[in-house]
C-alpha cells in the first residue's frame, strides 16, 4: 500500500511538472533533419516513462501478441541490409485470415507472390504466374501465428518477428529502452536478448541473439522489430486498413 501511494504521488507531480513545461518543450522536440519525423513530445516522453516503469517487457510483448489476434489486416516491410549494394525490400500486405500478397525489390528486380487459402501464386520473369497447393499448416502471420517467409526470402523475410519473439519470451532477458517517434507513432523500445542453449551459443561468444522491438503504448501494437544493430529491420503499418487480395487473372 505505501509503494501504491508512493507511486502515485510521484504521477502527479511529474504531471504538474509536465503541464508547465509542455509548451516550451513542444518548441524543443527536434527529429532527424529531412526525415518529415519529429521527436516525441515531452508530455508524450513522460507519460510513457511512467507507465513503462509499471510494466515490463515480457508483459508488453505479450499484450503485443493479445492485440494482434483481433486486427484484419496489416502491413509488414522488411529491409535486409545484410550484403552489399541495395536493401533487399520485401512487402507483405496481409489479409486476415489467409490471404497474402508479397512484392519483394532489390535494385531494379522485383518478384510478386500470393498467397490465398490452400494456393500460393508466384509470378516468373517472363510475367505468367504458377500455382501450387501450400500445406496446411497456418502459414499466415494472423493472430498469434508468425507466418511462412516469402517464396524467395534470403533469411525470414515475410515472418512476423514480433509474433515469434512473444513465443519464446521464457528465454529472453528484456530491458527498457528508448521512447521515440517514427514515421508510423510513437513508440516505447524494449531490448530483448534471447538465450541460446550451449550448444548453439558457440560461436556466438556468450552474446546470443539480440532484438530491439519497438511497441504503440497506447494501441500495443508492434511498429518496428530490429534484429542485431539493424542488418534486418521489419516494420509494421496499415492496421486494419482494407487491402483486397486476389488471385492473378492467368
Amino acid at each position: 500500500m505505501k509503494k501504491l501511494i508512493w507511486i502515485i504521488v510521484v504521477v502527479i507531480l511529474l504531471a504538474a511538472g509536465a503541464v508547465a513545461l509542455v509548451g516550451a518543450s513542444s518548441s524543443r522536440s527536434a527529429g532527424v533533419p529531412g526525415s518529415g519525423v519529429t521527436a516525441p513530445a515531452y508530455l508524450d516522453q513522460l507519460v510513457a516513462g511512467v507507465s513503462a516503469r509499471l510494466t515490463t517487457g515480457k508483459a508488453e510483448l505479450q499484450r503485443t501478441l493479445e492485440a494482434k489476434k483481433t486486427v484484419k489486416s496489416f502491413r509488414m516491410t522488411t529491409l535486409l541490409r545484410l550484403h552489399p549494394g541495395h536493401p533487399l525490400e520485401t512487402v507483405v500486405d496481409v489479409s486476415c485470415p489467409d490471404r497474402e500478397r508479397f512484392s519483394t525489390t532489390i535494385g531494379d528486380r522485383a518478384f510478386h507472390a500470393v498467397r490465398i487459402g490452400g494456393k500460393a501464386y508466384v509470378e516468373q520473369q517472363n510475367g505468367t504466374w504458377t500455382v501450387q497447393d501450400t500445406p496446411p499448416s497456418g502459414w499466415s502471420p494472423c493472430g498469434e501465428n508468425p507466418g511462412e517467409p516469402a517464396p524467395w526470402a534470403v533469411m525470414n523475410e515475410g515472418r512476423d518477428p514480433a509474433a515469434v519473439l512473444a513465443k519464446v519470451l521464457e528465454s529472453a532477458e528484456i530491458v527498457r529502452g528508448a521512447f521515440i517517434a517514427t514515421s508510423s507513432g510513437n513508440c516505447q523500445q524494449w531490448l530483448v536478448s534471447l538465450k541460446l542453449p550451449q550448444g548453439a551459443a558457440q560461436g556466438h561468444g556468450n552474446n546470443g541473439l539480440r532484438y530491439t522491438v519497438c511497441i504503440d503504448p497506447k494501441q500495443h501494437l508492434p511498429v518496428s522489430v530490429s534484429m542485431g544493430s539493424g542488418g534486418m529491420v521489419t516494420s509494421y503499418s496499415d492496421w486494419n486498413k482494407p487491402v483486397q487480395i486476389e488471385a492473378p487473372l492467368n
